[in-house]
This record gives C-alpha cells, structure tokens and sequence, in this order.
C-alpha cells in the first residue's frame, strides 16, 4: 500500500528524525527560540543513529533489499540530523543573542560544510556496499560527531562573549568540514563500550545544560 519501509529495523532511526524535527520546532515555531531543548534533541538524534544499526542487525530474516533500504535511510537521516539541523541551531543561537553573521563569511564555510556532509555520506554508502564484514575504521571524521562536539561547545555561551562565542561556534563548522573530506584513519571504538559511553555522556550533557539554562 506504501513505499518504504516501516518494520522495527528502521523504527530507531524514524525516531531519531522525530527528535530532530523536536528540535527544528523548537527553534523556528515557537516565539521563543529553546536552544538548549534543541541541543538536547540533538544529542538524542545522535543516540538513536548509534542504536538504530544494532537494533537493525537484531531483526531476522532481513533480506538484501531492507539492508540496502537502512544503508540509504540512515544517510538521509543523518543529512537532516547531524548537517541541516545543526546549521539551524546555530541560527537560532544567533537570534537568540541577536548575533549578526557575516554573510561573506558564514555562507561559504556553511556551503563547505553541507558539501563535505553529503560527500562523506556517499562516501559511506558506497563503500557500505563494497564492505564484505564489518568496518574497523572510519574513513574521515563521520557526520555523527556533530552531535557530540555541538553539546559540548554549546557549554561556552555560558562564559564567553556571545559574538566570540558565535565566531567559535561559525569556525567549528569549517574544521568539521575539513575533518569530515581530510582522508585519514579514525579506528571505530568498541561498540559495547561506546554505546554506554555516549549514552552516559548523553545524559550528564543534558543535565548539566538544563541545570545551566534554569539557573542562569
């Protein structure tokens, strides 16, 4: 009756878009921009793209089609995810601390970013499909890492200016961009340990920046 996939193998990753279009709202379609509920959100998109693949791989009977079918959906996840969505948060930091950018600035390392996101994408995806077992090294930083490094640098806002703080913040961008095309070797961590890591990681980050946001 419909195209697409809806089975439990790609119902963490559907959930981590969830998350992500939470935080879009909270940004763009309320009069006060929540950007430290958007950073939250983010980081929960990033927890559903490192579970989704488990979960995925615990189904059985997956036939070739519905892996090809998460290898795709997980990459247009993460284009919404962990590149639109944090270029969004930084708009609304900046409307938040009435911040202007520079557009001869701010549009081409944004332009950079968004380029180098989708090329490592279709990096992936292509060698995902050249892949006969399971991959011990990143090849470039992966997208994902916006969903680590943004919380953390969202902690600055709370002892820096809020123009150098934004400068910071633009110039990030333009680093990841780099990191995410520079072809080197980054070993994939353990994936047992890293899950309760980030996990763990994930619910310190968000206590600290509710705490910070309600008693500063």
């Amino acid at each position: 009756m419909f195209i697409g996939k809806y089975n439990k193998s790609v119902i963490v990753t559907y959930l981590g878009v969830l998350s992500t279009i939470i935080g879009i709202y909270l940004l763009l379609g309320t009069d006060k921009v929540h950007i430290t509920l958007a950073t939250i959100c983010l980081m929960i998109s990033g927890i559903c793209d490192m579970f989704d693949g488990k979960v995925a791989r615990m189904c059985k009977n997956r036939t070739d089609e519905d892996i090809d079918y998460g290898i795709q959906i997980d990459s247009l996840t993460d284009m919404i995810s962990f590149i639109a969505f944090p270029m969004l948060i930084l708009y609304g930091i900046c409307r938040a601390f009435s911040v202007s950018l520079c557009p001869y600035v701010a549009v081409p390392i944004l332009t950079l970013f968004t380029i180098a996101g989708i090329s490592r994408l279709a990096f992936f995806n292509v060698n995902a499909a050249l892949e006969d077992g399971p991959v011990k090294y990143y090849t470039g930083l992966p997208v994902t890492t916006t969903a680590i490094v943004f919380p953390l640098l969202y902690l600055l806002r709370y002892v820096l200016d809020a123009n150098i703080f934004v400068s910071i913040y633009l110039a990030t961008f333009a680093v990841m961009a780099f990191l995410m095309v520079f072809k080197f070797h980054l070993k994939k961590p353990k994936a047992n340990a890293w899950y309760i890591t980030c996990s763990i990681l994930a619910v310190i980050m968000s206590a600290i920046l509710i705490y910070l946001r309600l008693h500063k």
